[in-house]
């Protein structure tokens, strides 16, 4: 996976994460990779509602997806970190956004730390060392804009999981599940060096509190090795959350 192609699935997922949070009711999804559900008991169904879906059930959270990509050097690699702050009650977010890049082609490596708050149709982005741009939509411009976003909608993948047992994560009663990817490897002949996944679905609503994904793959060859990190994290779901727009950010 080329750099490009890291970036553009980070800002994709940014983008996705960003209208799931839009208050929008919860619609179809479009499942990314296998979700293929294997017989795990009827009573400890498998297959999650995606992320907008599962988001849409819930009054208050906070969600933090990270992602980290690297090879095939040690000085090729992409880190992303998405931390969400969501209170429909008030009908507002907060989103922050934190990368990294590096690579072997280009010695400098480049960082970039932003926020993004709404507020009713109020909306301010930016950062304290770089400034704020504060901004309003109209009501009709904020309708057309939530229906396009939420044409969007993920289900991470899920391979033929397992059932591994029934838990409490993050506070919310779960079914705990673990899965590998299948055919790893075949389309490069590289080992596979790691390959697993976990996931924990609540047991009421069946959305992802938390989901993990580890892969590494090694060309016997050259010796070199991808590696590719996934974390989703639902917190403090139902529970007050405050949000407000930073001092200075103002009209």
């Amino acid at each position: 996976m080329n750099r490009k192609t890291v970036l553009l699935l980070v800002a994709l997922l940014s983008l996705t994460l960003a209208c799931s949070i839009s208050g929008l009711p919860a619609g179809g999804s479009t499942p990314v990779g296998n979700t293929n559900n294997t017989k795990s008991g009827s009573s400890h169904p498998s297959t999650p509602v995606s992320i907008r879906a599962g988001l849409a059930s819930l009054n208050t959270y906070t969600l933090a997806i990270a992602s980290n990509f690297s090879g095939p050097t040690k000085a090729d690699f992409t880190k992303s970190n998405i931390e969400i702050d969501k209170s429909k009650d008030s009908d507002a977010t907060s989103i922050h956004y934190v990368t990294s890049e590096s690579s072997a082609s280009d010695t400098s490596s480049s960082q970039s730390d932003s926020y993004s708050y709404t507020i009713g149709n109020a909306q301010c982005s930016g950062s304290d060392a770089d400034g704020w741009e504060y901004s309003e939509n109209t009501p009709q411009q904020k309708e057309m804009s939530d229906l396009f976003y939420g044409m969007m909608d993920v289900i991470p993948l899920i391979d033929s999981p397992t059932y591994v047992g029934s838990e409490t994560m993050n506070g919310i009663e779960t079914n705990h599940f673990t899965f590998k990817v299948s055919g790893l490897g075949l389309q490069s002949g590289a080992e596979v060096t790691a390959n697993q996944g976990e996931y924990w679905l609540a047991k009421d609503g069946q959305y992802i509190v938390k989901y993990t994904l580890i892969t590494e793959t090694l060309d016997s060859t050259t010796q070199t090795a991808m590696h590719m990190e996934i974390l989703i994290d639902l917190t403090t779901v139902n529970q007050p959350v405050s949000i407000a727009f930073p001092a200075g950010c103002k009209p």
